[in-house]
């Protein structure tokens, strides 16, 4: 069944000083709405103006499915998954595959042609919870052991705040020393059951990021999230794949299907991280999931955003199958889960989802009214 958009309006909510999230309400001509989330850190302003100019292009029109929306827009080349472009396609497009199941009155799950589930599991990413702290090893120790209080029994921090990628070779490890003692910390206090994850932030370089895995082998990282930036260092990054002994994971900023399947077929990853609101949206995520199962890849989705964000990726990631859990961005603010209606419910690892149309779950009016800001483009 075509989309026919004849609404839409901006959001935004302030959840901490260093992290707002964005979120696009849409209305079709049928009267179903859905909200989805286009958060793009400094660049959502320039985000939501992609929006509204896709918008005013395709209002009133017929879309027969998301794939449609580039040659609709009389866009042929290859997009960066870093672009605002990206970002402004991508919420489009999962705007029309949750009002679709909104029409057909079936869950985004069902709609991507996956096994509704009633949870899916997910681990807890600590970073943004440790951003008002002195990120000494004793916080992360803080931060590990809330997470795990909460029932998390794997976690993903990035500590290495001190490297950068333009770093001299005989600085760079030098500068690693204090990320490498804060995930010590971490290792010594909570043993060896918690899975740790580590993200690198593409902070090092091909030798660097050899010798630094050579120091989280020892201390059994769950895996290496991208050490260079896949979309810039691919082949480099290949060749540390081959070297390090365990799963180098990323492409948060990958867009489509047959990119992700490149970096998976040239040995760039093991695991591939999809972002909702930069890959394609949530029909082409799920498309880069199962092929990278096909492949012999794997899969988990990069979701450190807001409820609504984190609700379509654990559909997406029900929808796909497979075995490894969603980010979840934990200990941010006491209130996120009463963002949406209903409540946001984590338990034990887990986000439940409801068994209702759509995304089950829409911003909460009463909460928008504090805390909530309407604004135009």
């Amino acid at each position: 069944m075509p989309v026919t958009f004849s609404e839409f309006r901006f959001c935004s909510v302030a959840a901490t000083p260093q992290t707002s999230w964005y979120f696009l309400t849409v209305k079709d001509i049928d009267g179903f709405e859905t909200v989805v989330e286009f958060t793009k850190g400094k660049q959502s302003l320039e985000v939501a103006r992609g929006i509204q100019d896709i918008f005013d292009r395709i209002v009133s029109r017929s879309v027969r499915g998301e794939n449609c929306l580039t040659g609709l827009l009389g866009i042929e080349k290859c997009i960066d998954g870093r672009t605002t472009l990206a970002a402004a396609i991508s919420a489009v497009r999962t705007a029309i595959s949750q009002l679709e199941s909104l029409q057909n009155s079936e869950t985004l799950t069902k709609n991507l042609k996956g096994q509704f589930s009633e949870s899916v599991p997910i681990y807890g990413n600590i970073n943004r919870g440790l951003f008002n702290t002195d990120r000494e090893p004793s916080d992360f120790v803080r931060a590990a052991e809330a997470a795990v209080n909460q029932g998390f029994d794997m976690i993903k921090c990035a500590p290495f705040d001190e490297v950068h990628s333009n770093d001299s070779r005989e600085t760079i490890l030098e500068n690693a020393r204090p990320g490498i003692d804060r995930i010590k910390a971490i290792r010594k206090a909570m043993g060896e059951k918690l899975v740790i994850l580590i993200d690198c932030h593409a902070r090092f370089e091909e030798h660097s990021a050899y010798l630094v895995s050579e120091e989280l082998h020892r201390l059994n990282i769950g895996w290496f999230e991208e050490p260079l930036d896949p979309n810039d260092e691919p082949e480099k990054l290949s060749k540390v794949l081959k070297k390090v002994s365990m799963p180098v994971a990323g492409g948060e900023s990958v867009y489509g299907e047959l990119s992700f399947s490149s970096l998976l077929k040239n040995g760039s990853l093991n695991v591939i991280m999809p972002d909702i609101k930069y890959c394609g949206g949530v029909a082409e995520a799920v498309k880069s999931a199962r092929k990278a199962l096909e492949i012999g890849g794997a899969y988990s989705l990069h979701s450190p955003s807001g409820p609504i964000s984190l609700a379509a990726s654990a559909h997406v990631t029900a929808a796909a199958g497979g075995t490894l859990p969603l980010e979840h961005a934990i200990d941010e603010v006491d209130w996120r889960c009463e963002l949406v209606c209903p409540f946001e419910r984590i338990e034990a690892g887990k986000i439940i989802l409801e068994d209702s149309p759509g995304i089950g779950c829409t911003l909460n009016d009463d909460v928008l009214k504090y805390r909530g800001e309407q604004f135009n483009v």
